[in-house]
C-alpha cells in the first residue's frame, strides 16, 4: 500500500473521537477542486508493508484511526490494513471514500465503525465532476447500498463548490439518499481555495455563500437532516 502522510492526532476528522489520520496515495478520480491534489497520482506516497504501517502509527494518543486519501479503496490490501489495526487494539476505525471500488469496500466492512462517504454530485454528472472517462455512478450506487444495509455508520457528505454546483443538486442528492433508505445527517461542507488545489483548475470556482443552501434546511425528505458546515 502507498502511504502519503500521517497526522498523529486529529480532533476534527471523526466527531468527538481523537484519531490518527492515515493518508493513502493515489486516486482513481480527478476532481478539479480536490484539496489533496498532490496525492492524486497513483505513484504518490511511499510503498509500505502492512506491519510497517501499523508499527509507525502505534502509540499515538488517539482513540482510533481515520483512513483517507486519495482514495483508500484503490488499494486491494486495505482490508488487511484495517484488520491489522483492529487486531492491534484500535478503537474507532473510520474510512473516507468516494465509493468507486465496492468490491474492496465490502471486504472492509467487518473492520469499520464509520464511513465518510463523499457524494460528489447527482448521478448524471458523476463522470463530468470527477473528470474520468468511465462513468463511476453504478459502482458508487452499489457502495451506498452496501453501507446502508450494513451496521457501519454511513455519513454522506458533499463539498459544495460555487459556480460548479447548485442548490437543486443538493436537494436531489438528499432525495436520492432517502429513496435508497438512508436516514440521518447529510453534511455539506464548503469549497475553500487552498494551496492544496491546482490553480489552473479552480480559476472559475468560487467559495460559496451558505445562504445559497439555507432554504434547503426545511425541505429535506423525512428522516434526513441537512448540516451545513462552513469552514
Amino acid at each position: 500500500m502507498r502511504i502519503a502522510t500521517v497526522i498523529d492526532i486529529s480532533l476534527v476528522d471523526v466527531p468527538k473521537i481523537p484519531v490518527t489520520v492515515i493518508f493513502t496515495g493515489g486516486c482513481n478520480m480527478d476532481c478539479g477542486y480536490c484539496q489533496n491534489a498532490e496525492i492524486i497520482p497513483l505513484d504518490s506516497g511511499t510503498e509500505m508493508a502492512i506491519p510497517d504501517i501499523v508499527e509507525s502509527v502505534r502509540g499515538n494518543l488517539s482513540d482510533g484511526y481515520c483512513i483517507t486519501g486519495g482514495e483508500p479503496t484503490i488499494h486491494k490490501d486495505l482490508p488487511l490494513l484495517l484488520k491489522a489495526l483492529r487486531d492491534d487494539g484500535a478503537g474507532h476505525i473510520n474510512l473516507n471514500t468516494q465509493g468507486s471500488v465496492p468490491d474492496v469496500l465490502e471486504k472492509c466492512l467487518p473492520y469499520l465503525d464509520s464511513v465518510w462517504f463523499d457524494m460528489k454530485t447527482i448521478p448524471e454528472r458523476y463522470a463530468e465532476i470527477t473528470r474520468v472517462k468511465s462513468d463511476p455512478w453504478s459502482r458508487v450506487l452499489r457502495s451506498i447500498k452496501l453501507l446502508i444495509e450494513s451496521d457501519v455508520g454511513f455519513w454522506p457528505r458533499t463539498t459544495y463548490v460555487g459556480q460548479l454546483m447548485n442548490a437543486d443538486e443538493i436537494q436531489r442528492i438528499a432525495n436520492l439518499l432517502h429513496e435508497l433508505g438512508f436516514q440521518g445527517e447529510y453534511l455539506i461542507q464548503n469549497y475553500k481555495k487552498s494551496t492544496g488545489t491546482r490553480e489552473s483548475l479552480v480559476t472559475n470556482f468560487e467559495e460559496p455563500n451558505q445562504s445559497e443552501l439555507d432554504p434547503l434546511l426545511d425541505s429535506m425528505p423525512s428522516g434526513i437532516t441537512l448540516k451545513l458546515e462552513w469552514r
